[in-house]
């Protein structure tokens, strides 16, 4: 049952999207928005998360009707990065210019899309928990992890912590969220392409000395660009805690696979594409992003 005064709104229902309605569900009054309705009715039925081979089932408010979030103080985006701009602009005739503004998505330059398109208090950050969709009401848990939010207003900053924090989620203040998106980034970019090209979940990748390789130079290829980019960011620190990150979520198939599977399309290019982009504006070469990057394009296609 709901006992706090914030209205949550989420944009998206796709796995983040309804983990994090099932984390918040007990605390908060949640209005779910979806474009798809049949995604949308299948919800209203009942979604049912999966944790530890146990299930829940639980009845959110979900609409494909962007009015629902007229009236949330508080609104999560969990849409893939190339829908962005899109989603943004069909709920900004909607929603009240004092909301705030979430986004936990992967990828670069999604935080200036946003800010592009609407004017609203905007916290932005990452999160390394991973999750499943198995049917369009059906989720399942992939492993513990944390989040790392920033913006400019501490004050905003604050009331997403604290209702992430009542959620029973581990959340941390970032200085420097911009630092926290490149690092999410290069650990998407070095499991990924990889879970999706070899249609693995996340653990199988640090069983191989072959595909260790690959993500160490993916890793280390994107760490120039990002220390090009003026973000300083220690390449085997990287390495470190991509190889935990896989650790944590060792069952879980990463989105990128999830969306191969289902034959849609990928984040590839807000991820690897990204850093190829800021690659050549420094005259640097990324032979292991480039090719990853051109083998699940050509994945996408088939």
């Amino acid at each position: 049952m709901a006992n706090d005064t914030h209205l949550i709104g989420i944009v998206g229902s796709g796995a983040m999207g309804s983990l994090f309605a099932f984390f918040l569900h007990n605390n908060y009054q949640l209005l779910l928005y979806d474009s798809n309705p049949d995604t949308v009715l299948a919800i209203k039925h009942g979604l049912t998360v999966e944790i530890n081979s146990t299930q829940q089932t639980f009845y959110p408010t979900i609409s494909n009707n962007p009015t629902i979030l007229a009236e949330a103080d508080i609104i999560f985006l969990f849409i893939k990065s190339f829908a962005t701009r899109d989603a943004v602009t069909n709920i900004q005739p909607y929603i009240k210019p004092d909301a705030i503004i979430v986004t936990l998505q992967n990828g670069i330059g999604n935080v200036e899309q946003i800010c592009s398109i609407i004017q609203n208090p905007l916290v932005y950050g990452t999160t390394t928990i991973g999750a499943t969709k198995l049917s369009p009401a059906h989720v399942r848990f992939g492993g513990t992890g944390s989040i790392i939010i920033g913006g400019d207003s501490l004050r905003h900053c604050s009331t997403v912590h604290s209702l992430l924090k009542q959620a029973g989620l581990s959340v941390t203040i970032a200085p420097n969220p911009k630092k926290a998106l490149w690092e999410k980034a290069i650990i998407n970019a070095a499991i990924n392409p990889l879970g999706a090209l070899l249609e693995v979940p996340n653990g199988k990748l640090i069983e191989n000395n072959d595909t260790l390789y690959i993500m160490t130079r993916i890793i280390q290829e994107a760490c120039l660009v990002a220390q090009a980019d003026c973000i300083g960011i220690d390449s085997d620190q990287m390495i470190e805690t991509t190889v935990t990150v896989c650790k944590n979520t060792k069952n879980n198939f990463c989105s990128m696979l999830q969306d191969i599977l289902a034959k849609r399309k990928t984040e590839i290019d807000s991820i690897n594409g990204a850093v190829m982009d800021i690659a050549k504006q420094h005259n640097i070469d990324t032979p292991y992003n480039s090719t990853i990057y051109r083998l699940v394009k050509y994945k996408e296609e088939y």
